[in-house]
């Protein structure tokens, strides 16, 4: 009686363990389909770059238009720029940029909207203020990419 549990306790394991994955929503092929909706574009700076955030907004829509992607005021998908920053002494900025793709999704508990992250890239490092813009642009880039790559 033992041997045949052990044995078909095996054969559910290794059956589990060849059996296709559960496809999760992130990444490259999580930006495909989203085209007709457009993107909404947030950018939320910390206060040693706060003076450039209108800076990164334009340059993002520019960028975005320019690759033929539709800029939409409010949607429910949203490309957000974080820029965290502490000013060093030598001023430079230690910088962490942070680009997300995000997705309205629907709670199951009470079907309420949220965000979801489907999408991102990042940088962190030390750099110069005029250095900035190139390190988004470089961000968006990878973006692009993607999201021409499944649309």
């Amino acid at each position: 009686m033992i041997v045949r549990l052990l044995t078909i306790l095996l054969a559910l394991f290794c059956c589990q363990a060849f059996a296709d994955p559960v496809p999760v929503p992130y990444g490259p092929e999580s930006l495909g389909g989203v085209k007709p909706y457009g993107i909404e574009v947030r950018v939320i700076c910390s206060k040693e770059v706060e003076k450039h955030q209108q800076v990164f907004l334009d340059y993002i829509k520019s960028r975005l238009e320019r690759r033929g992607v539709s800029v939409v005021p409010e949607g429910n998908v949203v490309l957000r720029l974080n820029v965290t920053a502490i000013t060093s002494d030598d001023g430079f900025f230690m910088v962490h940029f942070l680009l997300e793709c995000l997705q309205t999704a629907y709670l199951a508990k009470d079907n309420s909207p949220t965000e979801a992250t489907v999408w991102d890239a990042y940088r962190m490092g030390e750099y110069r203020e005029q250095d900035l813009i190139p390190v988004v642009d470089d961000l968006l880039r990878v973006f692009l990419n993607d999201y021409i790559s499944v649309n």
